[in-house]
């Protein structure tokens, strides 16, 4: 996959799943104009501002600069858009992710696809896109009733079924329920002289 079809296709996934739309380059802040590969906006709850730059169409520098300075203007007009900047082509210098990531997050994007190309386009963009949370895979079980049929259970009786009773309503009724059985314990061994 070249770096220019892997640019269309982070914009296509960006856009398809993420609801990202692309603005138009060259993007304006504060009167500057700014020229990348691509960049994009999230819409309602994702605020972020991503950029696309090329390390094969353009030289490290060059990008180094030109992030920096959109930060800076980003600053200046006070915008609250988190800067993104997904670095496609070979990976940049130590040097070069060093600064850029003060002022943005980076997601350096390889060149290298395995057989399965989208799948490693998606989990390199990961922080971009929703979660995707797969389907249980069978009803969850009701943790108090699997307790009551252990036989250690049964054998405790009604003193085991009162606990496993207040357990539904949290840690703390366990322990005061405990705590009163443990009172009425005592009282009853105190009234029939076993204490």
């Amino acid at each position: 996959m070249t770096t220019t079809t892997l640019v269309e296709e982070i914009v296509r996934l960006l856009i398809n799943s993420a609801d990202y739309r692309e603005l138009e380059m060259p993007i304006t802040v504060a009167s500057i104009q700014f020229q990348f590969a691509a960049a994009l906006v999230g819409a309602d709850r994702i605020p972020d501002l991503v950029i696309v730059a090329d390390t094969n169409a353009e030289l490290e520098q060059r990008i180094r600069q030109k992030i920096l300075a959109l930060a800076r203007a980003l600053d200046v007009v006070g915008s609250r858009r988190p800067l993104t900047v997904i670095l496609v082509g070979p990976r940049p210098s130590t040097a070069m992710l060093n600064a850029v990531s003060r002022v943005s997050r980076v997601l350096p994007v390889g060149t290298d696809f395995e057989a399965n190309a989208d799948q490693t386009l998606r989990d390199w963009l990961s922080v971009l896109l929703p979660l995707q949370v797969p389907p249980p895979t069978k009803t969850l079980d009701d943790p108090l009733s699997q307790l009551r049929q252990r036989p250690e259970v049964l054998r405790g009786g009604a003193v085991a079924e009162d606990l496993i009773n207040a357990a539904s309503l949290g840690a703390d009724h366990v322990q005061a329920r405990f705590c009163t059985l443990i009172a009425e314990a005592l009282d009853d061994a105190n009234r029939s002289g076993d204490i």
